[in-house]
């Protein structure tokens, strides 16, 4: 029987570590939307090229604003709200922070890296909180501007949606057969 001593299990949670901090990528973004779910909003988008896969989902992410608008029929008193909730909720168009140097990490003794790398997850991990925190309150701010009738209309139209892939990765009913 091959057990893991204390060393070893260090050494493997790490390295499993290292390799969740470096899979995450300078441009994780969180998702572009409260409620977008399923639409494909992830990342930061580049408006001037209508042919990117970005410019395409700002391009769905707008429609959706707009479609919401339209069924919660806004009076003129709560287009500020709107207007404010909107602009808080738009899809990142930079990063949100600067990517690891990897030619930096490359100088660095593993114990080193792995402790540079925490401290950017970290990092990363506070300004994800931030910008939930900012569109969490955006959300209810307009959500209070609204009627009984139209928080009925938004709570059905913002529920997360039926993820795309959901038959990739053994979640759907073809990993079922199984």
């Amino acid at each position: 029987m091959n057990r893991f001593t204390p060393s070893r299990l260090t050494f493997a949670t790490a390295l499993a570590g290292l390799g969740l901090v470096l899979s995450l990528g300078a441009q994780a973004q969180p998702m572009g939307g409260m409620g977008m779910a399923g639409d494909g909003m992830m990342g930061h988008t580049h408006m001037g090229d209508s042919s990117s896969p970005h410019a395409h989902m700002a391009q769905r992410w707008e429609a959706r604003q707009q479609e919401l608008k339209a069924k919660l029929k806004l009076s003129s008193s709560q287009e500020p709200a709107w207007n404010t909730f909107v602009e808080a909720m738009k899809p990142s168009t930079h990063p949100a922070m600067a990517p690891l140097d990897r030619e930096a990490l490359g100088k660095l003794t593993t114990p080193e890296r792995i402790d540079k790398m925490a401290v950017f997850h970290e990092a990363h991990h506070a300004a994800m909180q931030s910008h939930m925190k900012q569109r969490s309150d955006a959300t209810k701010q307009f959500y209070a501007q609204l009627t009984a009738e139209q928080q009925k209309i938004f709570d059905a139209e913002t529920l997360p949606r039926e993820p795309h892939n959901r038959g990739r990765m053994g979640q759907g009913p073809a990993s079922k057969a199984n």
